[in-house]
């Protein structure tokens, strides 16, 4: 784990007791073990069932490249087997070379974790904007009031399209820059971040993105259910041309709610990443996280990165993928050095001005940047 620079922020401190108490943890274990006798004793070979509706083979040849799985916080109703294979990582490999990937996968529906290239640290581009926006509603919460209309027009751009400035910049200030981050992490128990006076370079794991998602999305951290309810109006309503990621592979019937990352970096090419929340038609949530980086272009790192994200949701949902918002929306990869207004003539003299709201507002597109219409 990166060590964090000094920033003099208490953590919590742990007590140790040498007496044996009868815990949640401790019958789980229990549990645990019991468990796999049961399943030695009926199939002595040992071998791990692959999760319901994934396409995975548990023989042994075929197991991940990388340690994917991970000890849920309880105990599932059956193995989580193993979502990733080395033939689809071989895949992903082959298809986009000089790529990398990482991805995180909480299923709250079986207990189920997943991880893929888990220990890899990628900067996150926006896909850290769902860390600000769950720092804004806390502030809030805490203070018992409701988003000034300055903080809702901001998170409005923020979130839905993805502008930076200054909309993202003031609320990163708000909190406290980096120092308010590393706060926050304390908060929503996250380990292995590390973060900057530029919060698209913040360097951070698909666990830990997950992680927050998950408490900004479902539950279970310092946000209460006004402030869940609203970070979920927030980000499943982003625009169609952001709509992609999580969502992709998604059948008829599941909702989802996300942020997604595209931005071109020094030394990184363009990083693209999705972070969000799925939930099925019987009320069931899992959340996830894919962030890759070095892709010659964003079009080019939104393929990979809806790849794996249809490989979780083929596996977590059931049924055939239904259209999607971002699927109808017109784009085009437009030369280095173009304006706003030869894009806006590309598309057939649309707004340029609209053009450029809704592709992240900056001065002008992006060398390699995917610009929308619709």
């Amino acid at each position: 784990m990166r060590a964090r620079p000094a920033m003099n922020i208490p953590g919590a401190s742990q007590e140790s007791d040498a007496r044996w108490i009868p815990t949640l943890r401790a019958i789980g274990a229990v549990v645990i073990a019991l468990t796999l006798i049961w399943t030695l004793a009926l199939d002595p070979s040992g071998a791990r069932a692959a999760p319901d509706g994934s396409p995975e083979s548990a023989d042994e040849s075929d197991r991940p490249k990388i340690g994917n799985f991970v000890q849920p916080h309880y105990m599932p109703f059956g193995p989580c087997g193993w979502l990733f294979s080395n033939s689809f990582i071989d895949e992903m490999e082959e298809a986009h070379p000089g790529a990398r990937f990482t991805a995180a996968v909480h299923d709250h529906r079986t207990g189920c974790r997943y991880t893929l290239n888990g220990d890899l640290e990628i900067t996150t581009a926006s896909v850290i904007k769902a860390q600000v926006l769950a720092g804004v509603l806390l502030a809030a919460q805490e203070a018992g009031r409701q988003l000034s209309p300055r903080e809702a027009a901001d998170i409005e751009l923020m979130m839905h399209y993805s502008h930076n400035r200054p909309p993202t910049s003031r609320l990163y200030l708000q909190l406290g820059g980096a120092a308010g981050m590393e706060a926050l992490d304390e908060r929503f128990g996250i380990v292995g971040t590390s973060h900057t006076a530029w919060y698209g370079r913040t360097l951070s794991t698909a666990e830990d993105r997950t992680r927050l998602v998950e408490q900004l999305l479902i539950g279970g951290g310092p946000l209460d259910e006004e402030s869940v309810r609203a970070a979920w109006e927030w980000m499943s309503g982003v625009s169609a041309a952001q709509s992609w990621g999580v969502t992709a592979g998604l059948p008829a019937g599941y909702e989802a709610a996300l942020k997604n990352g595209f931005f071109p970096m020094s030394g990184a090419g363009w990083r693209l990443g999705t972070t969000g929340v799925v939930r099925d038609p019987d009320g069931g949530a899992y959340a996830m996280t894919v962030m890759t980086d070095n892709n010659p272009s964003e079009s080019a790192g939104m393929r990979l990165v809806e790849m794996i994200a249809r490989h979780i949701n083929s596996a977590l949902t059931s049924g055939p993928p239904a259209e999607r918002a971002t699927d109808g929306v017109e784009c085009v990869e437009p030369p280095s050095q173009s304006s706003w207004s030869s894009v806006a003539e590309t598309l057939g003299g649309v707004d340029a001005a609209r053009l450029r709201f809704l592709n992240g507002g900056e001065a002008a597109p992006l060398p390699g940047q995917r610009v929308c219409w619709g």
